[in-house]
């Protein structure tokens, strides 16, 4: 016994030094910590502007500090009835959501009823440094908790989907089935993010030093909500480049191509400028740089990374054959004013219908009306103007979603009509819905003439104009379209 006694204590010793060193924390009830979603939202058809149709969604959240459920933004536009369901099944709860930011993808709700709460415990997230280890997906599944593997992959920018803020996303792979609608991706007792969502087996998710630091700047009462960097840049790899711009020598750095996008902003930027350090981050011929937390990931991100719309970020350049140094004020991730029109979430579209022609804003809800992978399977033309700026003179645009058939507009009902840009109606530029009203208020030589952008399938759409409030009343009874015209 004496023998086996110092073998057994340096085993008690090994054990318990593991548990205190172990990174990971100990293993919590996740039944207490995640609850289920029941949304009722109003769900609008984007491309048949006049069809609202109930819809229902479930999704997933947790619980955090100050008795608050923290989900993603996602689902919750155009909503009428947030309830919620603790332990997987029973009493659904009334929620209302006291905060909500789209270009974060991030929500808060609260549930005034304090039975709730009972037995509901918030969830510790996890530092940048534990991220990456024994990795799963947690959600509730029929009553049950369900858990799958997840193995990390790497971390990017997030596509600046119609120009949203460049959030960190960690992108993870996953078997499990569904998943993207908030479920929890955990490691050891801690949150590592939120599913954002799922493409094949990939999953994208936000993670917790990001959600973080949200939670803390709302906390203080001072968020302003995320930034962005307005300005277009292309590498500076080329030797003839960096020559022609006295920059021999140097390493790293992309070089400016358009100081801002958006119309009549002012910029310390310049046209050829090199931007060589944002914040003391070093950029390279790509336009990376090395995050201490993530890795390299392109420069956007340094927007977003601690800043916040209206900060200074501090950027060293490349301008006339020196190195200078300037401060550049973050603008507000808002992108009402591009060409595509990315208006507020839960707006309702507006739309004119003229002599059973469709007319609607071409707008980011529009093209997501094709779906998650509307890149791909919208209309090339239109997924073109995604890429573009407004201009002084057309700030926006108008196309004719659909036609609807009647003997009014015989020989344009046909597919090729469809999703088609407006350049003029009776001679008048248009470029949104009003313009096309009072166009059509003054016919020329008793017809309204509709041109069309070039390289349009259709050029030319002509109408008697006479007829029209008679085939306007017709269409509307025989489509069972209670309004003509849906504006602001």
């Amino acid at each position: 016994m004496k023998i086996k006694t110092p073998l057994i204590l340096a085993s008690c010793i090994f054990a318990t030094a593991s548990a205190v060193f172990s990174q990971d924390a100990p293993e919590p009830d996740w039944q207490t910590s995640i609850v289920t979603f029941d949304i009722t939202r109003n769900n609008f058809n984007f491309r048949i502007p006049w069809d609202k149709r109930a819809q229902t969604a479930a999704k997933l959240g947790t619980v955090i500090e100050g008795n608050e459920i923290l989900t993603t933004a996602q689902g919750l536009a155009n909503r009428t009835l947030v309830r919620l369901q603790k332990g997987g099944r029973g009493k659904w709860y009334n929620g209302n959501v006291e905060w909500v930011d789209y270009q974060a993808n991030l929500a808060v709700v609260g549930v005034s009823d304090a039975a709730f709460w009972e037995g509901l415990a918030p969830v510790r997230f996890a530092q940048a440094d534990e991220l990456k280890r024994n990795l799963q997906i947690v959600r509730w599944r029929g009553g049950n908790i369900e858990r799958r593997a997840a193995e990390f992959s790497r971390f990017s920018v997030a596509d600046a989907n119609f120009n949203q803020a460049p959030r960190i996303e960690m992108k993870t792979s996953s078997e499990m089935e569904g998943a993207g609608r908030g479920e929890l991706m955990m490691s050891g007792g801690r949150v590592v993010g939120l599913v954002a969502s799922k493409s094949g087996s990939t999953c994208s998710v936000i993670p917790s030093p990001f959600i973080m630091s949200i939670l803390e700047k709302r906390a203080s009462g001072d968020y302003r909500g995320l930034g962005f960097f307005d300005f277009i840049w292309q590498p500076a790899s080329n030797p003839a480049t960096t020559k022609y711009f006295e920059f021999s020598g140097q390493t790293g750095g992309v070089l400016l191509i358009k100081p801002s996008t958006r119309p009549g902003a002012k910029s310390p930027l310049k046209l050829h400028d090199i931007i060589l350090e944002i914040d003391g981050y070093p950029i390279d011929i790509q336009g990376d740089y090395l995050d201490p937390d993530y890795g390299h990931v392109i420069m956007e991100y340094l927007a977003c990374r601690k800043k916040w719309a209206g900060d200074i970020v501090k950027f060293k350049i490349w301008r006339d054959g020196e190195k200078r140094e300037i401060d550049y004020v973050l603008p507000k991730a808002d992108f009402s004013k591009n060409l595509i029109i990315d208006g507020p979430v839960g707006k309702e579209p507006t739309y004119v219908i003229a002599g059973g022609l469709v007319f609607v804003p071409l707008s980011a809800e529009f093209l997501s009306s094709w779906g998650a992978d509307w890149q791909r399977t919208a209309p090339f033309r239109l997924v073109y103007y995604n890429k573009q700026k407004a201009k002084k003179d057309q700030p926006s645009l108008v196309v004719l979603s659909l036609v609807l058939p009647d003997s009014y507009n015989i020989g344009y009902q046909e597919r090729k009509s469809q999703n088609l840009v407006l350049d003029r109606v009776n001679g008048r530029q248009i470029s949104k819905l009003d313009d096309l009203i009072v166009a059509l208020e003054n016919p020329q030589n008793g017809f309204h003439v509709f041109l069309f952008n070039k390289g349009s399938s259709v050029q030319k759409i002509i109408l008697e104009a006479d007829q029209l409030d008679e085939a306007n009343q017709r269409i509307a009874k025989r489509y069972g379209v209670a309004r003509l015209q849906k504006l602001k």
